[in-house]
């Protein structure tokens, strides 16, 4: 009996004790500590916004890594004085919380965390830099695998550029497993190689066309991959730019370039008559402008400088003739909304029918 009762105030002597322990953690201010302070401001924060985040578009999101709750996060000022705590439990949260923090402000992580893998393999994180290495190399294998998860999706029509040519506008690719087919708006169809990489946390298209003309010349390059919006990527190499658009829709091949036909009225009269705004739905559903915004304003006009200057505008319902086999247009799109004005070339041919 007196054993019992010395264990039972064995026990009660332990609990006191601990739960003293706990409660003088819960109380005691963190001290700054610039080695494992997350700026506000930085990349990695950035990351943590993606992880936590359900959006749709692929660069806005980070799937591949997920974090096991609760975490327990401290938020210091822009004087590295400590302001609060945190305790976390789920990615909406954890979301919310990170959208509040002032730009100036930082935050530190109560390490070590759990994290879940795409793999469904657990992964131990005991500091900053053992979080910042996990989550670049996560990025480095989502954004391979979403790129072409994209292009295996639907097709990739070849759309406008207004900072470089557009020989293949209206072109479209398909990819499988890195086997890649283009068709071009002349019904002339190649083949070649797809591969996407990554080179310091950049997402990197090499494309390989079995071609030895302008074709080749044109797409064979590594590109440097941006995304424009969920369904876009521009690629880049030095001056050259291609713009690609998901599409899905079954009739993506109606619209194809600005190169826009109409029959002779006498024969090799080279003159030819066309109603502008016939052309109109297929010029916004190339360039992936919506057709029924009210926040575009739109005009044809013979010369560019007609175009900037908003002179002499061609009415697109009448008759617009041309006295010559081919001549080209210019069609100015004022974007209200967002204060910005686009110059886009089409070109008008007189063909024998």
């Amino acid at each position: 009996m007196k054993l019992s009762k010395f264990l039972v105030l064995f026990i009660l002597i332990i609990l006191s004790s601990c739960s003293k322990d706990l409660d003088d953690n819960l109380t005691a201010i963190p001290v700054f500590g610039a080695q494992e302070a997350i700026a506000a401001d930085s990349d990695l924060f950035d990351n943590l916004k993606d992880i936590t985040t359900d959006n749709e578009r692929p660069d806005k999101s980070i799937a591949c890594i997920n974090f096991i709750y609760p975490i327990t996060l401290f938020v210091f000022d822009d004087n590295n004085e400590y302001l609060y705590l945190s305790r976390l439990y789920d990615d909406d949260e954890f979301s919310n919380f990170l959208n509040t923090i002032d730009e100036t402000y930082y935050i530190s992580i109560s390490f070590p965390i759990t994290t879940m893998l795409d793999s469904g393999e657990e992964l131990i994180i005991e500091d900053k830099e053992e979080l910042k290495t996990s989550i670049d190399n996560c990025l480095d294998i989502e954004m391979v695998r979403e790129s072409g998860d994209l292009m295996k999706a639907c097709i990739f029509k070849l759309g406008f550029s207004f900072v470089d040519d557009n020989p293949y506008l209206g072109s479209f690719m398909q990819e499988s497993d890195g086997f890649l087919v283009l068709s071009t708006t002349d019904d002339v169809v190649v083949v070649g190689s797809w591969t996407p990489f990554v080179i310091e946390n950049e997402l990197h298209i090499n494309i390989n066309i079995i071609d030895d003309t302008a074709i080749g010349d044109h797409f064979n390059f590594d590109w440097k991959v941006k995304y424009l919006d969920a369904n876009s990527l521009q690629l880049r190499h030095q001056d050259q730019e291609i713009i690609l658009n998901q599409r899905c829709d079954a009739n993506f091949t109606d619209c194809g370039n600005f190169n826009f036909e109409a029959c002779e009225t006498e024969l090799e009269s080279g003159i030819a008559e066309f109603i502008l705004d016939d052309y109109t739905y297929c010029i916004f559903d190339t360039l992936e402008f919506d057709n029924d915004n009210e926040n575009y304003e739109i005009s044809y006009h013979e010369t560019e400088e007609d175009a900037i200057s908003i002179v002499n505008p061609i009415v697109p319902e009448e008759t617009y003739t041309i006295t010559e086999a081919n001549q080209t247009l210019y069609l100015r799109i004022n974007d209200i909304e967002n204060n910005l004005q686009y110059y886009v070339p089409i070109s008008l041919s007189a063909i024998s029918c």
